[in-house]
């Protein structure tokens, strides 16, 4: 098995399908253990899941400027290290 240098304390994205269900489910974490652990207190909460197998895992990085997402009702964008309203990147970006 090749062994590929991972680069640490960068977000990532795990998305779980579980069996019958379109549901996917994606939690932001910083490595596999954390993404598994927010996993299992999800399933703890949600009772619709008990007992459902997951089928799938994904894993995908955040696109710079690319990748958004809802904040309190406010369409965020990444900027490498963080979540930031998308009316201030764009503020920036036309600069």
């Amino acid at each position: 098995m090749v062994r590929y240098p991972v680069e640490k304390n960068v977000l990532r994205f795990y998305k779980y399908k579980f069996y019958q269900s379109d549901e996917v489910v994606t939690i932001e974490a910083f490595n596999r253990k954390q993404a598994r652990i927010m996993l299992r207190d999800f399933i703890l909460n949600t009772p619709k899941l008990h007992n459902i197998p997951i089928i799938s895992e994904t894993l995908s990085l955040p696109i710079y400027g690319q990748t958004t997402k809802l904040i309190d009702n406010v369409e965020n964008v990444w900027v490498g290290n963080g979540w930031i309203p998308l009316w201030e990147f764009k503020k920036y970006e036309d600069e």
